[in-house]
């Protein structure tokens, strides 16, 4: 039987520039593109289910499509009649370093946990091997909604599931820092296994370091922690053993949207894959590593295919 991971949060139209004026239409976002890397770097048999919500719209169904494409299952996909899916333009400078300008006040993917509630959705969440979720996954929720998923992750912990988070901090999302700090103190107490960005903890934690933010997350009771620190490596922890690895050289920095995303996915399907977390960093790495050599937050699968035939996660083993 295949092992099943429920990722929740919001997938958004994305928009990004190809010559001056000209945008590529697309669809993205953090917790989506870590369930499409995830998927396509599975060595064995998983079910990935993307949990989340759009609208009733032509565009909707458009990014449905786009999801079982990727072979993610989409029964958690729920519809609401009020909205439609977010929308955000990346803009991209010389050096593949990203600006993004957002349009989601209004996005469906607000209300998933009140249309999974009223349609009585939520216990086919129990029985998942790994629930995944995000700060952006947090930021978007009102308070009360907030309230129901950190009750919900608690429940899913406890029947079983290896909770998964990622901070992803995005401080336009948040009305003020402090609120972000509170509520990823709560999603951290809640983790097995943390996958946070250095720069996040230096902005809402002031940690100088890797190791800091290692030492903080273990002292919180995380079991399994990678720190990512872009082209500095990886410090992580796990089960009391700490490791590092070096970032893979990149040649040309070309857009940087889902590096920590593809890192993420291909972490956790070596991880599936029995592949140790000292290990597992590395093919991440190099799939991070990979994907930022390109445009836009999802590699063609064409350019992936040819990644994919020279890396497996199996070879780290």
């Amino acid at each position: 039987m295949s092992k099943r991971i429920v990722i929740m949060g919001e997938c958004m139209v994305e928009l990004f520039q190809l010559v001056e004026n000209v945008y590529h239409q697309a669809f993205a976002g953090d917790v989506f593109n870590t369930a499409v890397y995830l998927k396509r770097c599975a060595e064995q048999p998983i079910e990935v289910q993307f949990f989340t919500a759009v609208g009733t719209d032509l565009i909707s169904d458009k990014l449905v499509r786009a999801v079982e494409r990727e072979k993610i299952d989409t029964q958690l996909i729920l519809r609401s009649k009020t909205a439609r899916p977010g929308l955000y333009m990346i803009n991209t400078d010389a050096f593949g370093e990203r600006s993004f300008v957002y349009w989601r006040d209004t996005s469906a993917a607000k209300q998933v946990l009140q249309l999974a509630s009223s349609q009585q959705r939520l216990a086919e969440l129990t029985g998942a091997e790994m629930f995944f979720f995000s700060g952006i996954t947090l930021a978007i929720l009102n308070d009360s909604d907030r309230e129901a998923l950190f009750a919900l992750v608690a429940e899913l912990k406890a029947s079983g599931s290896r909770i998964i988070f990622d901070p992803n901090y995005r401080p336009a999302l948040w009305p003020t820092a402090e609120a972000a700090k509170a509520a990823f103190l709560r999603a951290y107490a809640l983790a097995d296994v943390a996958l946070p960005g250095l720069d996040d903890h230096k902005v809402l934690f002031a940690a100088t370091c890797t190791e800091e933010v290692v030492a903080q997350l273990s002292a919180l009771g995380v079991e399994e922690i990678v720190v990512k620190n872009g082209k500095d490596g990886i410090s992580g922890r796990y089960q009391g053993q700490d490791f590092s690895a070096l970032a893979h050289p990149v040649k040309k920095v070309v857009d940087t949207t889902a590096a920590g995303d593809s890192f993420n996915g291909g972490y956790l399907a070596a991880r599936l894959g029995g592949i140790a977390p000292a290990q597992a960093v590395k093919f991440a790495a190099r799939l991070a590593g990979f994907v930022v050599e390109h445009t836009g937050a999802i590699v063609g699968k064409e350019h992936f295919n040819g990644f994919w035939a020279k890396n497996r996660p199996s070879q780290f083993r």
